[in-house]
């Protein structure tokens, strides 16, 4: 069946008035952290054995340890000599008082003889985000906002215990069933534990330049 030659106008200036659906934006691309690796060898005086540590030895060490920590979580590698036991024990227990987390000790031996902590600690460098400047017709639009989209990823950088995550996830430690169980009963039998009393704070940072004075103005 042909189209009547007087329809087609009519179709021609209907078509003609859709509006083409238009390809949004892509939604920007937000920079990462980039996790920089800064590592350190400190000297050990231990006992291969026993792990007989002297007091002035153990000061030093922790010293020394806790501040290339700083801000963040520790990784220590044992190098040296293999330890017995005892020793191993001793060096965990030593690292445990300087901020090192005993998941975040290995025991490397090698041929250098003498031993030594092999301390590596990560960085995260927040990425800079500019201006809020498309932040007004990000919303009017419907458009992606790419200073959101930064700020997130440098909150994550100013936050992170331990920056290594962020370029290598770390292994499960053992938890305790028994005492995570106990919740269970406890809740079951009305017997919930009340909050722990002066832990709360109705207080809260704003970010630089978001302290109201332009909105005031």
């Amino acid at each position: 069946m042909r189209t009547p030659m007087l329809l087609l106008p009519l179709l021609t200036g209907l078509l003609g008035g859709c509006a083409v659906p238009q390809t949004p934006p892509p939604m920007p691309t937000a920079q990462a952290p980039t996790v920089k690796a800064l590592s350190n060898a400190v000297p050990l005086a231990i006992d291969p054995r026993s792990g007989a540590i002297a007091a002035e030895e153990r000061g030093r060490v922790i010293r020394t340890v806790a501040g290339l920590g700083r801000d963040t979580t520790p990784h220590v590698a044992v190098t040296g000599p293999l330890l017995a036991a005892p020793a191993r024990a001793a060096a965990v227990s030593l690292l445990g008082e300087a901020g090192v987390p005993p998941e975040n000790v290995t025991f490397a031996p090698d041929q250098t003889g003498a031993p030594a902590l092999q301390v590596t600690t990560y960085v995260a460098l927040a990425p800079d985000c500019r201006a809020w400047s498309d932040i007004y017709s990000g919303w009017y639009q419907n458009s992606p906002t790419e200073t959101l989209g930064c700020s997130n990823q440098r909150n994550l950088a100013l936050m992170l215990a331990d920056p290594r995550d962020l370029i290598q996830g770390r292994d499960t430690v053992p938890t305790d069933g028994q005492r995570m169980a106990g919740a269970v009963q406890r809740y079951r039998a009305d017997k919930v534990k009340p909050f722990v009393k002066g832990n709360g704070s109705n207080t809260f940072l704003l970010a630089p330049g978001m302290n109201g004075t332009q909105e005031d103005q």
